[in-house]
């Protein structure tokens, strides 16, 4: 259960409304419907793992405004209500021309789209038509090229048709740092906001493999939009975390810290280079992740069952030239970032968080003072990154971290470590290599070949001269490092050159690194739709997970298709989350090639007169609707949720046996999926009836109260006409109670009321008369509520 602020006359609420006012009202004037910042109800959210993580277009992760939204900031596991943290916010932080530090997105909502209605947050899963990464999807010769943004960026005829999905579930997001309303708005401590001109490509992913289900992953790319260049960047992520349970909404106050290390190496393979008086040496390589890091948990003196959440450092933008020319860099050479621990409950300038720019600014760079591990209290983290040296007009810095949750410390360095292996991603040869018969010489480096990592040109007005092979790190006991063979950099052309003096890197001529590892052994779920009738919900799907799965671009290696698996949600007793934990789910069916294992036969819910779209793979792709299944057990009016999942089975030889092992795609569905069956529309008016009448208090149908759904009650109109509507509500004394409007031409017969009448109170009990009236006809009847 979220904390909540104590009313609408609070600074917090006030410091939200005021600002998004002028831009929702400017929104509603210039743009269509759809421009928002996503702070609110019912918002975009990463599910396709473990937990439920609110993501949002304004610089934050988690749901910070608990007065505006009741949606879970970020729940572990989902359904079950308890919250590992409140918000976490991008902070970047520049000195400007004048010198002054400026920190933006420290105070919330410095960071907004604009008005354009596409600036939502778009949601991308693993198993879309054209989303395979590092694959030619459209066949044109190119990989990747596609941007999700409704246009045909590769010319083809196509939009989005060649994208690089990300993880089994990825949420995108676009900002920037100098909005109207974020400039205008006078923060409460008397600090405007200064912007440093800057847009915010946002990325967001989740994974709904076991053991990689807990990690949400976080890449940003910011880009100086200004006409100026900004010096000294910094860029972090403020996590303000907390656990606690739903029957504890202080328990963010009494949080420990943990400190916990891991370390994971990943094997690159080996190469063999050719060195002047020593012969063709081999080395194997390993790319080698370690950190300790504090976790945020209850207390170690409390026997906790609550999860523990931190922050994983994964990655930044490197300049190579730190290594040879470091006055010339604009980055660091390679990963350099800090580590600050505050608390929300600790004085100012002695543990407490910073309040103005130039405190967070200092945060940044690791000099504000912190809290000790020992202190209990509202735990809050703060990863960093930088110094970036310069940041020119259209110049970028990446940044990507991860939030990793796990059931406790010892867990925890598992997932962590699973974390780093799911950033360490793969290397690609993209580039032609050099070929003939000094490929394996130590001094051919094109592209990206014994040791030569990176392609370095002058900046301009410059030229030097050095060596590009790094002679010394053949220096051993085998012999003294070969004889220096220097070039000259010039700007305008580049030249291989091993900048880290490090063998492993630039090897085998994988000189492009892809980050995020595509764990494909998830099979995807298809695209579905649900369809309530009268006693009955029909559900719909297409083929495309068995495209992918035969193709070999989904799936576990070798993997077979076997089926599809439906289930039903209606067992919503006991339940802290909008939506129940997977253990109220019941399956419905399996439906497969044969009849194995109980499956139903695939054929006898296909639909064979329905076209296909395209030869995708070589295979035909049909629409949503190539399957379908009526559900006859629902009850009118009550809400069901449908999913329908992917099932993928290996056979592998073991020990003289067959192990069998199967793989199936994720129960992610969000609550405003609900269906609810209705009584069908009638050609008259004239047989209109309540449900239930009288009304005693409560329904059956009414789910248990929680946040974010708390007024479920509701009693309903059924056997209405089919065609627009109206029905009015009396008191016996004439008075009207409220009016409700409703479109019965698609089919609905029934409309639902609240029992709140039009002035927003609540219906009182007695006797009430309603009134139809439609174009095929008018009726009047009577119901009864008895509180």
């Amino acid at each position: 259960m979220r904390r909540r602020a104590t009313g609408a006359g609070t600074p917090l609420l006030r410091a939200i409304l005021v600002p998004l006012h002028g831009l929702l009202i400017a929104g509603a004037i210039a743009t269509p419907a759809g421009a928002v910042v996503e702070i609110f109800d019912r918002g975009p959210a990463l599910t396709a793992g473990k937990f439920n993580l609110r993501v949002s277009n304004a610089g934050l992760i988690g749901n910070p405004f608990p007065d505006l939204s009741y949606d879970p900031s970020f729940e572990y596991p989902k359904g079950t209500g308890q919250e590992l943290m409140r918000y976490a916010a991008l902070w970047v932080g520049a000195l400007d021309v004048d010198g002054t530090a400026r920190v933006s997105g420290g105070p919330l909502l410095e960071f907004r789209p604009t008005l354009a209605p596409e600036d939502t947050v778009a949601e991308l899963w693993h198993g879309r038509f054209g989303g395979i990464r590092a694959a030619d999807d459209d066949g044109d010769g190119r990989v990747d090229e596609e941007t999700y943004n409704g246009i045909d960026d590769d010319g083809d005829g196509e939009i989005d048709e060649d994208l690089g999905i990300v993880g089994q579930q990825m949420l995108m997001a676009d900002y920037t740092d100098d909005q109207p309303e974020a400039v205008a708005y006078q923060q409460g401590n008397g600090e405007s906001h200064h912007p440093l001109g800057l847009s915010v490509h946002q990325e967001a992913y989740a994974w709904s493999w076991p053991g990689y289900d807990g990690v949400a992953g976080l890449q940003f790319t910011i880009t100086n939009h200004s006409g100026t260049t900004l010096r000294d960047v910094y860029v972090g992520l403020y996590a303000d975390l907390d656990t606690q349970r739903p029957s504890d909404p202080n328990g963010q106050a009494n949080d420990g810290i943990g400190r916990v290390s891991f370390s994971r190496s990943f094997s690159k393979g080996s190469t063999r280079v050719y060195v002047d008086g020593q012969g063709t040496r081999g080395f194997s390589c390993f790319n080698r992740v370690a950190w300790t890091l504090p976790a945020v948990r209850e207390p170690a003196s409390r026997a906790s069952t609550l999860p523990v959440v931190t922050v994983l450092p994964l990655e930044h933008t490197h300049d190579p030239m730190a290594f040879i020319l470091p006055a010339h860099a604009r980055a660091p050479g390679g990963n350099q970032f800090t580590i600050s621990v505050f608390a929300g409950d600790r004085a100012h300038g002695a543990g407490g968080p910073p309040l103005l720019d130039a405190e967070r600014y200092r945060a940044l760079k690791g000099e504000w003072p912190q809290s000790p591990d020992d202190y209990v209290g509202d735990q809050q983290i703060l990863v960093a990154c930088g110094p970036f040296r310069t940041l020119a007009p259209g110049q970028s810095v990446d940044f990507a971290v991860a939030l990793v949750a796990s059931s406790g410390l010892d867990s925890l360095k598992v997932a962590l470590g699973n974390a780093a292996f799911l950033h360490n991603g793969t290397e690609l040869n993209l580039v032609p290599d050099a070929t003939g018969p000094e490929a394996d010489w130590w001094t051919t480096g094109e592209t990206g070949t014994n040791g030569h990592e990176a392609c370095i040109e002058a900046p301009p007005d410059t030229m030097f001269t050095i060596d590009p092979n790094c002679p010394n790190k053949f220096a051993s006991d085998v012999g003294d490092p070969p004889g220096f063979r220097p070039k000259v950099f010039r700007h305008g052309t580049c030249v291989w050159t091993d900048a880290d003096c490090d063998i492993c890197t630039g090897m085998n001529g994988r000189e492009t690194v892809v980050r995020w590892v595509d764990l494909r052994s998830v099979p995807p779920s298809p695209t579905m739709r649900t369809t309530p009738g009268d006693h009955s919900v029909r559900i719909e799907w297409d083929n495309l997970p068995e495209i992918l799965v035969n193709a070999g671009k989904s799936g576990p290696a070798n993997g077979t298709f076997i089926g599809y698996r439906l289930y039903r949600l209606s067992n919503w007793q006991g339940r802290s989350s909008l939506i129940p934990p997977r253990e109220k789910w019941e399956a419905l069916g399996t439906f497969g090639r044969d009849s194995a294992d109980s499956k139903v036969l695939i054929s006898t819910i296909t639909d064979t007169t329905l076209d296909y779209l395209r030869i995708w793979y070589e295979q035909k792709l049909y629409p949503v609707g190539r399957y379908s299944y009526v559900d006859p057990e629902p009850l009118d009016g009550f809400d069901y949720l449908y999913l329908v999942t992917t099932v993928v089975e290996t056979h592998t030889p073991f020990a003289g046996f067959e192990r069998i092992d199967r793989y199936e795609s994720p129960l992610a569905v969000h609550f405003d999926d609900r269906v609810v069956p209705r009584v069908e529309a009638r050609p008259d008016a004239q047989q209109v009836w309540v449900v239930p009448n009288p009304f005693r208090a409560t329904a059956d149908w009414d789910r248990p109260p929680i946040y974010g759904d708390r007024l479920t009650r509701h009693l309903d109109f059924m056997g209405l006409p089919r065609a627009h509507c109206t029905i009015t509500i009396w008191t016996v004394a004439g008075d009207r109670v409220a009016t409700l409007d409703h479109d019965g031409t698609t089919g609905s017969g029934q409309a639902s009321w609240n029992l709140v009448t039009r002035n927003g109170q609540e219906a009182a009990s007695g006797v009430y008369i309603f009134t139809v009236q439609s174009s095929l006809g008018n009726s009047t009847g009577r119901f009864v509520v008895i509180r």
